[in-house]
């Protein structure tokens, strides 16, 4: 058995031996064998650069590929329209860059109701024009640029002229809303700062810092548009404004809100320019702040206060003067008739100052004002000696009810002339007649009293600008949050006389006043 095992394995040897030497055999340069030769070097150079060419088509097709992907993602993100609250919005794909397109429309109409009988001597205004006026008519854009910057381009094509005339129905020069409303260019990388330059619109006073769109009556008290005219807080202003608002400043849930501002003359006057004096100039300040809040109700306090350097160029020079003249018309502006006027006091200089409490409950809202004014008269025209300092005086206390539930917002901090302010309410549920919902009704009421008389005991040094009580019944429907309606009726006395007859221009007058709105 072991001789049989020795054999095989000696013939397993011997074979393999065989098989290697062949395949030596067989791979010797030597050898002729056609059948036993590869591909030539060129060959294989040739299979190598199709290849390559293969690759390198492959490699262009998908940068091709990934370029189209990413130039379709790019036009994406690009072109990002929103529309929200009824505002075509535009923004790019990192969202440094936006446009919005803003309007803002309210028509106004308006009946005069005046007594028949008047004081002896009478001189005020007899017959008011009933009619209608385009209040507001704002067209403009409005967006981001590059990350810090902000802008506003805003024109006004409407008017508060109304019937242009001043006390007594003596026409006015001019008088109206400029074209050019705002054009403001804003500096926010400071965090919780901004800075506006251009024509502004100064955040001052309870309701200056309220939008136009969101009153809620057809006009501000008289207080604060007397503010507006005289002293340098109204809107189409020229001027620098710097912002400052926080939340959870001093304790959680407050918001404090500081504004200091530098305004000129507005953008629609050509008086005090060039040769013979300077443009009007003020400084103003406001500083507000929310005492509580539970996310819904809120409770603000806060101060303005402003100092007219210079109310204009040198008497008869450039169409200016250094005077100024506190009046207003009885807080609607379909007839342009100011009941109460001081007249032009001689002033260069002069001062104010006003405190306001507000605050919501739910759907209920409560707020007040209170304003003093100081001119510092000259001696006379144009002369830098101080004679005496005419001080005046006016307040409101307003209040509203929301019928239907919605509250009021109070907004935190904008950049515009909405800082600290309360807004009007969205309502839940707008107007369709196929849901049978009746959007938001809201009834309000006001009084205000202002009295523009200084020293009536004196016939030449005394200001019989006149006093004016208004109570102002409003009822108000949201039909949605871009769509209003308004229903004011107004309730006018007013006492205005001179030295020798006191009362002579008194007179009752009740104004009913409709306003049709829409705003985005």
């Amino acid at each position: 058995m072991k001789g049989k095992t020795y054999l095989l394995a000696t013939v397993a040897a011997v074979a393999l031996f065989a098989s290697t030497g062949a395949g030596f055999a067989k791979s010797t340069p030597s050898d002729p064998s056609p059948s036993a030769s590869g591909p030539s070097n060129a060959e294989l150079a040739a299979r190598i650069d199709a290849l390559e060419a293969e690759l390198a088509a492959e490699q262009d097709r998908r940068v091709a590929d990934h370029n189209r992907l990413s130039g379709l993602e790019q036009s994406f993100n690009d072109v990002t329209w929103s529309f929200d609250n009824g505002r075509p919005t535009i923004k790019s794909g990192d969202g440094r860059f936006t446009m919005s397109i803003r309007a803002r429309f309210q028509s106004d109409f308006a009946n005069f109701m005046q007594d028949s009988t008047h004081p002896a001597g009478f001189a005020g205004p007899r017959d008011l024009s009933s009619g209608a006026v385009v209040r507001r008519a704002y067209l403009g854009i409005e967006g981001k640029a590059y990350k810090d910057f902000s802008y506003e381009l805003r024109l006004n094509l409407g008017g508060s002229n109304g019937g242009s005339a001043n006390a007594g129905g003596v026409p006015a020069s001019g008088e109206g809303d400029p074209l050019l409303n705002k054009a403001v260019i804003s500096y926010t990388g400071i965090a919780n700062t901004h800075i506006n330059v251009g024509i502004i619109e100064p955040a001052f006073m309870f309701e200056g810092t309220t939008s136009s769109a969101a009153l809620i009556f057809l006009e501000r008290p008289e207080i604060d548009n007397i503010a507006a005219d005289a002293f340098g807080a109204g809107d189409s202003r020229r001027g620098i404004e710097i912002g400052w608002a926080r939340t959870d400043t001093l304790w959680a849930g407050d918001n404090l809100a500081l504004t200091v501002m530098y305004t000129g003359d507005k953008t629609g006057s050509a008086a005090n320019h060039g040769n013979g004096g300077d443009e009007k100039s003020q400084l103003l300040g406001r500083v507000s702040q929310r005492l509580w809040t539970n996310g819904i109700s809120n409770v603000s306090l806060g101060a303005s206060g402003a100092h007219v350097f210079y109310t204009g160029s040198t008497p008869a020079v450039n169409g200016g003067g250094q005077n100024i003249n506190l009046q207003d018309r009885p807080e609607i502006r379909v007839d342009g008739t100011r009941l109460i006027s001081t007249g032009g006091i001689n002033a260069k200089t002069a001062d104010m100052w006003a405190i306001d409490l507000g605050g919501n409950w739910e759907n209920f809202f409560l707020g007040g004002e209170y304003a003093s004014f100081s001119v510092d008269r000259a001696i006379a025209a144009g002369s830098p000696i101080v004679k005496d300092h005419p001080s005046f005086s006016g307040w409101y206390v307003e209040g509203s009810w929301i019928i239907t539930g919605e509250t009021k917002s109070y907004t935190t901090s904008a950049l515009n002339n909405e800082t600290g302010g309360f807004q009007a309410p969205v309502p839940s549920r707008p107007f369709s007649l196929d849901g049978d919902s009746w959007g938001a009704w809201e009834l309000a009421v006001r009084y205000s009293d202002t009295n523009l008389n200084w020293n009536t005991g004196s016939a030449a040094n005394g200001v019989f600008g006149g006093r004016e009580s208004i109570v102002a019944i409003a009822l108000n429907w949201y039909l949605n949050r871009n769509v209003r309606v308004m229903l004011d009726d107004n309730i006018v006395h007013v006492d205005k006389g001179t030295f020798a007859l006191p009362h002579r221009d008194r007179q009752d007058i009740n104004i009913v006043g409709v306003r049709v709105q829409f705003a985005n």
